[in-house]
């Protein structure tokens, strides 16, 4: 697995090759005043960027169960998005996934444990390994399956301080309404085709070597990934507004 430490407020990560990209854009982001690691550089064996302050991984799940922490996660994802779309990637930018394009850099995972949060609120955004231009639906649909959220496990639910009956269409739209997208679009199918795509982008860095995500192929992840698409369907009759 991929070893990350966290050394006086600056977390060391394994460089890769698309660490230099990375450090240039948060380094656009960090300068535009946005919530996003200081990047502090790197060297042949580890990238650098500093600690945000927050909550984050498992204590992001307490944050993320009122309509407002998800309302503040689709405002803070629109801002970044927002100031993405003037930035001119480097010449020699390299991606982690492959990708269609698009007028802004999506982060490519923003789930509530990549937030920094405090007081109920996002304030940051973290991890961006997966960032690469798209479209902002491809980053919205991503952030709707884990804040609707797109799972009916009770215990999963439980976990993520939700009931288990969680009102999915109020948290979607709270989302959609702190993002500002005011453009109709298929909730589910946006959430289904978003999921499988990062299914197989899952295996295709797993092919390549990249941790975790070669041990998620091992472990036989990506096909239960898959199994669970009808149930993410399903929960969409819960997503039409009467």
């Amino acid at each position: 697995m991929r070893r990350i430490e966290i050394v006086d407020g600056v977390v060391r990560r394994p460089v890769k090759e698309w660490t230099p990209t990375i450090q240039a854009l948060l380094a656009h982001l960090y300068g535009r005043g946005l919530p996003v690691p200081e990047p502090l550089g790197y060297d042949e064996q580890l990238e650098y960027v500093r600690l945000l302050d927050g909550d984050a991984g498992q204590d992001a799940w307490p944050h993320q169960a009122s309509l407002g922490g998800v309302r503040s996660a689709g405002e803070l994802l629109r801002a970044i998005h927002d100031a993405t779309r003037d930035w001119q990637p480097p010449a020699d930018a390299v991606w982690s996934v492959p990708h269609q394009g698009g007028p802004v850099i999506c982060h490519g995972d923003p789930q509530p444990a990549n937030f920094a949060w405090q007081g109920g609120r996002a304030v940051g955004l973290f991890d961006w390994d997966a960032a690469r231009p798209g479209e902002p639906l491809d980053d919205i649909a991503y952030g709707l399956i884990w804040l609707t959220p797109f799972t009916a496990d009770r215990s999963e639910l439980a976990r993520r301080g939700l009931t288990a009956a969680p009102d999915r269409r109020a948290r979607a739209d709270a989302f959609l309404d702190g993002y500002g997208w005011t453009e109709p679009f298929d909730l589910t199918e946006a959430a289904v085709t978003r999921h499988k795509l990062a299914i197989d982008e899952v295996v295709w860095l797993g092919e390549r070597g990249h941790q975790p995500h070669a041990g998620w192929v091992a472990d036989g992840w990506p096909s239960r990934w898959r199994d669970g698409l009808p149930a993410m369907r399903a929960l969409g009759a819960e997503l039409v507004r009467p």
